[in-house]
């Protein structure tokens, strides 16, 4: 669309992470340090990278009214105690009820900066969706593209992750109907293969922790070769196919495969750790432990 080339990723399963750039052609009336982002080129790129997947803790809508009333109400104080009448045909209860509109709004922000790639081999290295949107003579026009194209990005993957838990409601409502779920002592029963056919973590009710840690991270660990591992861990990326960063999951199968190699490696160790933790606070909708837990493995893995 537009000229804009997808040079890695897939658009139907955006990963949250992205990175677009343009090729900077020489303008023949340029004068040197003409524009602010000629320091921003590096070879003749000018790149962008934001990062969509971190869990933030929102307030909810009545702990922003909440907020809003508080400061509203200060202000009618301040104007009082300050003898500041207020217009005879303003509706203070009207202004309320408009400022809890605004305040409740969405606004999607861009968490982008500049990227710091010196050429295209080095950006298509990014575990991320990567975006040429073409050449331009000089940076203005480059920038206001590059600019433009996270907020874009951004509402796109924001659908998916809504759609995607639809989805999983669905196939959980489903289930309910069918009365088809599976509990953590049933699957803790001696069984040659790591899950029952079918089953997922959308059928699944129990404590998750105790699933992967006293039966997933031990089966794996045990398994006598690495064809057999190979064939159990795809099923618990089956079973897994419903969380919503499998970013995790891929973590714990590197890690499970370096320890099954090295088994006294520490960091392997702390990643698996730390890795099952956060898939337990995401599952539990604890977005705070589960950003916490990602900046401790972001600190171990030196992104």
């Amino acid at each position: 669309m537009l000229g804009i080339e997808q040079k890695k990723g897939n658009d139907e399963q955006l990963c949250g992470r992205m990175i677009a750039y343009a090729r900077i052609l020489p303008s023949p009336d340029a004068e040197p340090n003409e524009t602010p982002f000629d320091d921003m080129i590096k070879n003749g790129l000018l790149t962008l990278e934001g990062d969509f997947r971190q869990f933030e803790h929102k307030p909810s809508r009545r702990e922003v009214n909440r907020a809003v009333d508080a400061k509203f109400n200060n202000f009618l104080k301040t104007m009082e105690e300050n003898g500041v009448e207020l217009p005879e045909n303003l509706d203070v209860d009207a202004m309320r009820e408009r400022l809890h509109e605004l305040s409740n709004m969405e606004v999607i922000p861009i968490p982008a900066r500049i990227g710091n790639f010196n050429n295209e081999e080095d950006i298509l290295k990014e575990d991320a969706d990567i975006y040429y949107i073409g050449e331009f003579i000089g940076a203005n026009q480059a920038h206001y593209c590059l600019t433009t194209l996270p907020i874009y990005y951004q509402a796109k993957y924001r659908e998916q992750a809504k759609r995607n838990e639809m989805d999983m409601l669905n196939e959980m409502l489903l289930q309910f109907e069918e009365g088809d779920f599976v509990n953590t002592e049933d699957i803790q029963k001696d069984t040659e293969e790591l899950f029952p056919k079918g089953l997922t973590l959308n059928t699944f009710m129990g404590d998750l922790s105790k699933l992967l840690n006293v039966r997933v991270i031990p089966f794996l660990l045990a398994c006598e070769s690495d064809s057999e591992y190979d064939s159990q861990i795809q099923l618990f990326y089956a079973f897994m196919k419903g969380y919503p960063d499998q970013k995790d999951i891929e973590r714990i199968d590197r890690a499970l495969r370096e320890l099954r190699k090295q088994s006294d490696s520490i960091e392997a160790r702390n990643l698996l750790e730390l890795s099952c933790k956060r898939i337990n606070a995401i599952y539990n909708e604890d977005s705070q432990q589960a950003s916490e837990l990602g900046k401790q493995i972001e600190a171990i893995e030196g992104v």
